[in-house]
């Protein structure tokens, strides 16, 4: 599996490794839902920097993880510029908070 899950100070960042394509959106998606059934997390932090392309339903996941009617706080950390490419082409690129790494998203998840 390519996706991968950690808790800091009640924040669930997933790391993706590599391209964020269907099968590791959908276990992204199966982390976030155990997360929050399970450890009642509801802040999330996305980090795509091992990843040079977002299909589709990875983007499909995001915009899911992004519902701000179903959980708290959401950011991405460290996208390359080919994944920020992707979210201005699809016109995504306003709708996420992006940070340049993981300690700074996390601080400012507070």
């Amino acid at each position: 599996m390519a996706v991968k899950c950690e808790e800091y100070s009640q924040v669930c960042v997933i790391e993706v490794d590599g391209d964020f394509l269907g099968p590791d959106a959908e276990a992204a998606r199966k982390h976030v839902e155990e997360q929050i059934d399970t450890k009642q997390i509801v802040d999330f932090v996305v980090d795509l920097g091992k990843a040079g392309f977002i299909d589709s339903q990875g983007l499909e996941t995001l915009l899911w993880m992004k519902r701000e009617d179903l959980f708290g706080r959401f950011k991405l950390v460290r996208l390359d510029e080919n994944c920020r490419r992707i979210l201005q082409i699809t016109r995504l690129d306003h709708r996420f908070e992006v940070q340049e790494d993981l300690a700074t998203a996390l601080k400012t998840m507070r």
